[in-house]
C-alpha cells in the first residue's frame, strides 16, 4: 500500500523506484501483487507513466487518509507517553554524556517507572558552556559530568556522584604511547596542557604541587574549560593533555594513559538553584538510592 501511494505521487514506476531506492521491476511486482489480491485494476500503464482507474483513485484517497491517521495516532501516543509520568530533560555532550546518568539509573527503572529521560544535546564550546548552565530549568533540567569551576557552581547546585582519575593524553606516535602507565619523570621536558588557574580549586592545588615538585614539566594553559578544539590542538602540536579516564575515547589520535599519582576530580549532577518540584524529587531519589549506597 505504501508503495502504491509512492507510485501515484511520483507518477511512474521508475520515479517511485528512485525514491524507494529499489528497482522499477520490484515496484511493478508489488503493484501486480496488490491488484491480484484486491481483484481489481488500480493503474493504467503506458509509455508516458501511469493513470489511476476509478478504483485506484478511491483507494489512493482513502490510503492517504489512512496513513495520515496512522501518523497522527503515533504522535498522540508519543505525547501520551511524555505526559504519562515525569520527564527529566538531561543535557548530553561529547565531554559530558547523558549515559553516565542513565547507567546509574538503570537499576532503579522498575522501582520508579514514572520517571523518563529526554536527552537534549548541547555542544562543548568554551564560549557557550556558562550560558548552557545558566539556562538550566528552561531547555534542560540536569547536566552530568565534571563541573567543578567556581563560576559554574555559583550558577547551579551540584550533587557529587563519584570521581574520575586524572590522566594524561599523549598524541599517537609518541614513544610514550607504548607505556601502560606514565611516571612523572616521563613528563619532564614535555608541554602539558591543562585548565587555566583561578577557577577550579582542585586543579589549582594540583598545579601548585606539580610546579613545586616537578618544575621540569612545562604547563600550558587551555583556558578555563576544555572543548573539542583543546583535544585537536594537542594532537596537532604534539603537546600532552591533562585529561580524565572517562575521556579516553574522545579523540582517536590521542592515547589516554594513567600516571603514577593519586589525583581525582569529582563528577556529578548539575541542576538549577531553584529546581521544579519534579527535578527536586528526582535529585532526592538519586541521593537516597545512589549516593548513600556509595
Amino acid at each position: 500500500m505504501q508503495i502504491f501511494l509512492q507510485v501515484v505521487d511520483a507518477g511512474s514506476f521508475s520515479k517511485a523506484a528512485k525514491r524507494l531506492l529499489v528497482t522499477p521491476a520490484s515496484v511493478m511486482k508489488h503493484m501486480n501483487t496488490l491488484e491480484n489480491r484486491l481483484g481489481m485494476t488500480l493503474l493504467k500503464r503506458s509509455n508516458h507513466g501511469i493513470q489511476l482507474t476509478a478504483a485506484g483513485k478511491s483507494l489512493y484517497e482513502d490510503g492517504k487518509r489512512m496513513f495520515a491517521d496512522a501518523e497522527n495516532a503515533i504522535a498522540r501516543a508519543r505525547n501520551a507517553e511524555l505526559s504519562d509520568g515525569i520527564t527529566i530533560r538531561v543535557g548530553s555532550s561529547l565531554l559530558n554524556p547523558s549515559s553516565v546518568l542513565s547507567n546509574l539509573w538503570a537499576p532503579l527503572r522498575e522501582k520508579y517507572p514514572q520517571y523518563k529521560f529526554r536527552i537534549v544535546p548541547y555542544e562543548d564550546r568554551k564560549e557557550q558552556i556558562l550560558s548552557v548552565i545558566g539556562s538550566l530549568g528552561e531547555r534542560m533540567d540536569v547536566l552530568v559530568g565534571c563541573f567543578n569551576s567556581r563560576a559554574m557552581l555559583k550558577m547551579a547546585d551540584y550533587l557529587h556522584l563519584g570521581n574520575y582519575q586524572l590522566c594524561v593524553a599523549v598524541p599517537k606516535g609518541h614513544p610514550l604511547c607504548s607505556k601502560k602507565k606514565l611516571s612523572l619523570q616521563d613528563l619532564h621536558g614535555e608541554r602539558l596542557v591543562m585548565i587555566k588557574s583561578g577557577d577550579t580549586e582542585l586543579l589549582d592545588y594540583f598545579r601548585t604541587i606539580l610546579n613545586m615538585t616537578h618544575p621540569q614539566i612545562m604547563i600550558t594553559d587551555a583556558g578555563y574549560y576544555y572543548d573539542m578544539d583543546t583535544f585537536n590542538m594537542c594532537e596537532q602540536t604534539g603537546m600532552f593533555l591533562l585529561t580524565l579516564d572517562a575521556w579516553s575515547d574522545i579523540h582517536p589520535f590521542l592515547t589516554t594513559l594513567p600516571v603514577q599519582w593519586d589525583y581525582q576530580i569529582p563528577y556529578g549532577i548539575l541542576y538549577p538553584k531553584n529546581p521544579s518540584s519534579d527535578v527536586k524529587n528526582f535529585i532526592e531519589i538519586i541521593k537516597e538510592e545512589i549516593v548513600r549506597e556509595k
